[in-house]
């Protein structure tokens, strides 16, 4: 009779039971010598005893192989640990009967694994578990295949936690860690954008952070930060910044007329031959309209944007009449710091203000709307993109 039948009626289903350690010998292979070593661990038994519940199982019946349901029994499952390191040396299921005079419970089946086989039988029951079978016949999944079943989103995000660094190994040729970071930064940055763009407290707590005046400073210093916003989402082609200076250029000299004109963004188009652009940027909260209508269903546009629009043809004007037809970017010991940039009828972006100018409760005033997008469409340049509309097209970028 076995401690396990004499023992198993008294234990409780649900708990688990730890024995005390005991010494177990393994034999060690010297690197050196390749000679055996005896070795002592300490090791102990973890069982589990399953609840009475009828079971079913196979039988032949009349010359045919059946399945039937068996009488209620207790079941076991025995694991032995090795203590020091921790690791699972054997797995024992166990199925006792339970007598109906008493007596002590009888073993009816006992099954056994052994080191790798512990691991395969459990990467088995976890494919029988989570399996979506496409077939209703016969299939053969080779082992070496387990390892690259489909997984769940969840599970490959908490993997990836575990290890970031996986991610490095895992990802193909076409797709690097450094585009999966990239991206990972530019989604940070939109929800700072979107943060800045509708939430006064943190636009103000960033100026404070920056240490910068003003409100065209704090998004000067932003998008100092995250050209590719500029550069991916603001003219036809792409663009970059002219060096890896501030966006922020004198395109005309003092010479000229005693002063020098400062484009907030001065950019190149990308490709093998890159032409200037210019963008002047102003603020979330400038307004695009007067605060009254200019005629009944008019309105005019605002003096800011009015300004900024001025602004612009004025300084690529200084800017022909300086640089002529090409810039060559120098740093400041002459040296030439990037590609040359064509300037040729330049294209120029106004970012300013917001739709939102145009919502009343919630809804559109279509006369204010309106009047707003005749102006922007019918002028030659520059073209007028408010903050929440260059937020959007960022977003579309990183989607």
């Amino acid at each position: 009779m076995s401690d396990d039948a004499e023992y198993i009626e008294k234990k409780v289903p649900g708990k688990i039971y730890a024995s005390s350690s005991f010494p177990v010998g393994h034999l060690r292979v010297d690197p050196d010598t390749k000679k055996a070593i005896q070795e002592t661990r300490r090791a102990r038994y973890f069982d589990r005893v399953f609840p009475d519940q009828p079971g079913e199982a196979f039988a032949e019946i009349k010359g045919e192989t059946v399945i039937h349901t068996t009488p209620s029994g207790k079941s076991q499952t025995k694991i032995v640990v090795i203590e020091d390191p921790r690791g699972v040396r054997s797995l024992v299921l166990q199925k006792f009967t339970i007598h109906d005079d008493g007596a002590i419970p009888s073993q009816t089946a006992r099954f056994s694994l052994h080191g790798a086989q512990i691991n395969e039988f459990l990467a088995m029951v976890e494919l029988a578990l989570q399996g979506d079978y496409q077939v209703s016949g016969k299939f053969l999944i080779e082992a070496s295949s387990l390892e690259n079943m489909e997984i769940s989103e969840d599970a490959v995000r908490t993997l990836l936690h575990r290890d970031p660094a996986l991610i490095q190994t895992i990802l193909d040729e076409d797709v690097t860690a450094g585009d999966v970071i990239a991206t990972a930064y530019r989604k940070r940055q939109l929800k700072r954008f979107e943060t800045l763009l509708y939430d006064a407290d943190a636009f103000a707590a960033e100026g404070q952070r920056l240490g910068v005046r003003g409100t065209e400073a704090v998004w000067q210093r932003f998008f100092e930060e995250n050209p590719w916003i500029f550069g991916g989402t603001l003219f036809v082609s792409s663009t970059g910044t002219i060096d890896d200076g501030k966006l922020e250029q004198v395109v005309a000299g003092p010479s000229i007329a005693g002063i020098g004109k400062r484009a907030d963004a001065l950019l190149r188009s990308r490709g093998r031959i890159g032409a200037l652009c210019f963008v002047e940027l102003k603020t979330h909260t400038t307004s695009l309209q007067q605060s009254k209508p200019y005629r009944p269903g008019v309105w005019a546009i605002s003096d800011e944007l009015a300004g900024a629009v001025s602004q612009v043809h004025r300084t690529i004007q200084r800017a022909e009449q300086t640089i002529r037809t090409m810039l060559t970017p120098r740093d400041s010991l002459g040296d030439v710091s990037g590609p040359d940039a064509y300037l040729v009828r330049p294209r120029a972006v106004v970012v300013c203000g917001s739709l939102d100018e145009f919502l009343t409760n919630g809804a559109v005033n279509e006369d204010r709307y309106y009047s707003f997008e005749l102006f922007r469409r019918h002028l030659q340049g520059p073209e007028v993109v408010t903050f929440d509309e260059l937020l959007e097209r960022a977003r579309l970028l990183v989607e």
